[in-house]
């Protein structure tokens, strides 16, 4: 009971700490006035960079409540997270001219003009950063801001550098196509008011009480999963964000087919997966016609001997 107490306040003060010790009180009074509209039942359909990243820092509380973070007492456990933010990093560059269009991406998900252009506009203040979930269970979470959170489990699940990076592309998708803040959106619209955090963090009042409910209202969407049709829009720009990068756009297929068979092993029930997701065959075939009819190829210099050798160094030094 003590530790879930500490645990409790601990994330409050994370929370806490993402809106008054770090932002300062130009932004400050901006999210302030921006989560006034929240209480008053009014929808916020747009946050600026700064905004977004500091509601993902709240956000990451939340998951962190969840999932304990790895400790970086030593070099390996620095290589790993040193590992993952270049390879992020270096995706989210590469990956600046694949599509954002709702059309070009399969047309899976409905987004009116002001939707798409939000879309299109949507910078990430301080780029990617990936921390590592200290846990077994096949876990990925993307925030607002640019911060992605993968366990030790999912990275565990690959066995190469280009699975990881699907993985990475693939929850790097959510963040980059708004899925999340537009399913917080949605919820609002339609006053949903279903949290199982709910007695934790929607009490007090002012604004770290309804920043709270800001970033409970996500990470719970986060931790439930996306619906399907952003889960296929995420495969797909997922894959184009794979080429774009030189990996492999077939790691996609790989990381799909592990998945299933993680899901199969562990006794999931398909009903509870699938009631967030399509299903895994048919997320499979969708990404293989993808890669068929826009010809993606493996990009030849990725498959010279010496590339090879570099990335299956650097994936079996950091977790191998």
């Amino acid at each position: 009971m003590k530790t879930n107490t500490l645990n409790l306040w601990f994330t409050r003060f994370l929370a806490l700490a993402a809106v008054c010790t770090l932002v300062g009180c130009s932004l400050f009074n901006k999210v302030v006035e921006s989560i006034s509209a929240i209480e008053k039942a009014q929808l916020v359909d747009k946050y600026e960079p700064s905004e977004q990243y500091y509601l993902g820092r709240g956000v990451s509380a939340v998951i962190l409540d969840r999932y304990p973070p790895i400790e970086i007492k030593n070099a390996q456990t620095e290589r790993q997270v040193a590992y993952l933010n270049d390879m992020a990093g270096y995706i989210e560059r590469a990956s600046q001219s694949v599509t954002r269009s709702a059309l070009r991406l399969g047309d899976h998900t409905e987004r009116d003009h002001d939707q798409q252009q939000q879309v299109y506009d949507l910078a990430l203040y301080k780029g990617v950063q990936v921390g590592i979930l200290d846990t077994e269970d096949v876990a990925a979470h993307g925030t607002p801001g640019g911060f992605l959170w993968l366990s030790y489990g999912a990275i565990k699940m690959c066995e190469s550098e280009d699975e990881l990076a699907a993985v990475v592309a693939h929850e790097m998708s959510h963040i980059i196509l708004d899925h999340g803040m537009a399913n917080y959106r949605i919820a609002y619209k339609s006053e949903v008011r279903n949290s199982t955090l709910s007695d934790t963090w929607f009490s007090g009042s002012g604004a770290v009480s309804n920043f709270g409910r800001l970033c409970v209202t996500y990470a719970e969407d986060a931790f439930n999963g996306y619906n399907p049709e952003q889960e296929f829009e995420s495969d797909n720009w997922g894959t184009r964000a794979l080429t774009a990068s030189g990996y492999d756009p077939n790691a996609m297929v790989a990381v799909l087919k592990r998945v299933e068979a993680y899901e199969k092993a562990h006794d999931v029930d398909p009903k509870d997966y699938l009631a967030h997701h399509p299903p895994i065959t048919e997320r499979i075939k969708t990404v293989q016609e993808l890669i068929k009819s826009e010809g993606f190829k493996v990009n030849p210099a990725s498959q010279k001997p010496e590339a090879v050798k570099a990335r299956n160094d650097r994936f079996t030094a950091a977790f191998k």
